[in-house]
């Protein structure tokens, strides 16, 4: 009897398996280091080795993964960050498995943890959402009356590559300049703040760090540093900018905060709501913002919620 469904967050440092019974409870969960050598050849089959030793395969319903890459009709097209160019994981996983009955469904990570806080977290009850997570870089995703958007080539909700910043223009990983991540992530505060401090010759406690990281922004931005809440609040008017768009185009019920920057909490929402209001008026009086409440599970859940 097929009883169980799984729910696989495949991050670039370690994987979690979510194991959920048919009424969507979680039983329980594992992890296991991404193993990237051979440009990630053996991932999935330590995938399968996990699942091998905790369950009979006959008895799972369906898998859903989450991947950190463009994702279209279950076809990955790459994951930088596990060394995977274009990958059939439905095939290949149920070649490993040797099971063709079981389910196997592929999205995003970042959708897949906006389809989690659905599911599960902070905008449970919402059918339209869009997600950032604003960590090392800018992830979105993107739910429209309750399913995964991931667009045709799988680049739905990355607005972390919309370019916003002529001042700085920064150089992004993705080869163009002025990038929002460059600008709005955790490593584009820590490069506007240096930035900022070169072109300023205001006093404030983060000179006296050679470096120093996103955290130490905030904190000090929190205490009250006049040069830190002006860096924050220029990186915020930058994301504000770009949600502002996402609003005209899908007007979502909730945006939800994730990712590191978001452990500011209410802090950080006032910072964004404060520049994005005024692009949205007369138009939008209220939208809602939440941060994020089921951290690096979010995508396990939300790998289920493919499934489901």
């Amino acid at each position: 009897m097929r009883r169980y469904n799984l729910g696989i967050d495949i991050g670039g440092t370690s994987i979690k398996i979510g194991l959920f019974d048919l009424d969507d409870n979680l039983l329980d969960s594992w992890n296991l280091p991404t193993n990237k050598s051979s440009f990630g050849e053996y991932i999935l089959h330590e995938i399968a080795e996990v699942i091998n030793s905790k369950l009979v395969i006959s008895e799972i319903r369906g898998i859903g993964f989450g991947v950190p890459g463009p994702v279209a009709k279950n076809l990955v097209f790459s994951c930088v960050n596990l060394g995977w160019g274009k990958k059939d994981i439905v095939s290949e996983f149920k070649a490993i498995l040797n099971d063709d009955e079981i389910v196997i469904k592929v999205a995003n990570d970042a959708n897949l943890a906006a389809a989690g806080e659905i599911y599960k977290g902070v905008a449970h009850g919402y059918v339209n959402a869009f997600m950032v997570t604003l960590g090392t870089g800018i992830g979105g995703g993107v739910i429209i009356d309750g399913r995964v958007v991931d667009g045709i080539n799988g680049v739905a909700g990355e607005i972390g590559h919309t370019h916003i910043d002529d001042l700085y223009n920064l150089n992004c990983n993705c080869g163009k300049n002025g990038c929002l991540e460059t600008v709005a992530s955790a490593t584009g505060i820590v490069r506007l703040a240096k930035e900022y401090l070169n072109h300023s010759k205001k006093s404030s406690p983060l000179r006296k760090y050679s470096d120093f990281s996103a955290k130490k922004v905030i904190d000090y931005a929190k205490l009250g540093d006049q040069v830190a809440n002006e860096i924050l609040d220029l990186s915020m008017e930058y994301l504000a900018r770009v949600l502002a768009k996402v609003t005209y185009i899908i007007n979502p019920d909730i945006f939800i905060i994730g990712g590191g920057i978001s452990n500011a909490g209410n802090f950080i929402i006032d910072k964004i709501t404060k520049f994005y209001y005024p692009l949205v008026k007369p138009f939008i009086q209220t939208t809602h913002f939440e941060i994020a409440t089921l951290g690096n599970d979010a995508g396990m859940y939300g790998a289920c919620y493919l499934i489901k």
